[in-house]
């Protein structure tokens, strides 16, 4: 169908206005043309959602596309051979879609198979979420998330940035502290100079586009803040002093929880790796009351499952848990993903002039924000793509 009315049981459009009742949605060749009550559609074929609510796609911020933290030992998977990890990304993606998901931001892969895949899903040889993606990770020989390409010095990070452009990157994505699934380096370890960091902004700054700072606490974030990073991913050690300058900086922070919490995350594989799962063990205690911070400080944020395919309600809920209201979590994973990805004028809120990625739902989110752990019906440039009814 080329243009089509939906009737819903209500409509949570996305920007953080009140829940529409019995709203209704225009959808002409893939973008919305209005959205309202009582909306004139005469002769319209209709989509009768008048049991469920709607909302946008979704975005996951921060995730990869070949990962599954089960299985264990995450940057040995990273790097197998292209073929192999396009095929093993796969299900991942079928996963991603079936929850709601309809963009989502690729934080790195080697062999550029995230660039393939995009390519891919856009030219319509396969069905997924539209891709805004990083190519491979920028990652000092030392530092957390080595694959198969490291880059030291000034000169290696701006000519491995130079071939994730020319790939067709949409970003970059910079490993700066370590992590929480490698044994070392420890995770306020900062891997990258003043002048590597420096180097990185220049390059995306010239590209139009942006540096995302794997980054949990320490020097490494308070480089990323005084060189000029757009996003910290997972912030888990965040001060209050750092939060204070990233609001200053109009900085966002992606928090990724599941991975951290869900018995399927790392707890299910790498727990016999006693550093990393001391590691994880004391994130846990920190990472609740440090995001209870973080929504206090007005600091801009979203989430990302982190390869925890199909948990982005996981995520939204471990927000709530923090402090967050339900309508924030929504944003969280709807607009405010959408400004991430650079995508604010055409996905992450349900109004006129934007493509038609809407979901829909059983039980009102803003009730319960486990409802959206139930996604029916899934669309996008108004294709249906997934329908879970009986």
């Amino acid at each position: 169908m080329k243009e089509y009315i939906v009737k819903t049981k209500g409509i949570i459009d996305g920007t953080g206005a009140d829940l529409m009742p019995n709203g209704e949605m225009i959808v002409r060749d893939g973008k919305i043309a209005a959205v309202g009550t009582s909306l004139k559609a005469e002769g319209l074929p209709v989509v009768d959602l008048s049991g469920y609510y709607l909302l946008p796609g979704l975005v996951d911020s921060h995730t990869h596309l070949s990962i599954v933290p089960a299985q264990g030992n995450q940057l040995a998977q990273m790097a197998l051979p292209a073929g192999r990890n396009i095929l093993r990304s796969m299900p991942n993606i079928r996963r991603q879609l079936e929850s709601g998901v309809t963009t989502m931001r690729i934080m790195g892969e080697e062999h550029w198979i995230d660039l393939d895949i995009r390519n891919a899903i856009d030219e319509g040889l396969i069905e997924g979420p539209r891709i805004f993606a990083g190519g491979i990770g920028i990652v000092a020989t030392n530092g957390h998330g080595v694959g198969l390409t490291t880059s030291d010095t000034p000169y290696e990070v701006r000519k491995n940035i130079r071939k994730n452009f020319a790939k067709g990157a949409d970003f970059v994505k910079m490993f700066m502290t370590g992590g929480m699934s490698s044994s070392r380096p420890p995770v306020d370890f900062c891997g990258f100079s003043r002048e590597e960091v420096a180097a990185a902004v220049e390059e995306a700054t010239r590209m139009r586009t942006y540096v995302a700072a794997h980054a949990h606490g320490g020097p490494g974030v308070d480089l990323c803040i005084e060189e000029g990073v757009r996003t910290i991913e997972h912030g888990a050690l965040l001060t209050d002093e750092q939060i204070k300058r990233m609001c200053d900086k109009q900085m966002w922070v992606v928090g990724t929880f599941s991975i951290m919490f869900h018995p399927t995350g790392i707890e299910q594989s790498d727990f016999s790796n006693p550093a990393i799962k001391a590691k994880v063990l004391h994130n846990r205690e920190v990472e609740a009351e440090t995001f209870s911070r973080i929504l206090a400080s007005g600091l801009r944020y979203a989430i990302g499952t982190d390869s925890m395919h199909g948990l982005i309600s996981y995520e939204m809920e471990c927000l709530v848990n923090f402090g967050a209201s339900n309508m924030d979590a929504i944003v969280a994973a709807t607009r405010s993903g959408a400004e991430i990805c650079m995508m604010e004028d055409r996905v992450g809120t349900l109004e006129a002039g934007k493509l038609a990625d809407f979901i829909a739902v059983k039980e009102n989110p803003l009730d319960d924000i486990k409802a959206m752990a139930q996604v029916d019906l899934v669309y996008k440039d108004g294709v249906k793509l997934v329908d879970k009814r009986a």
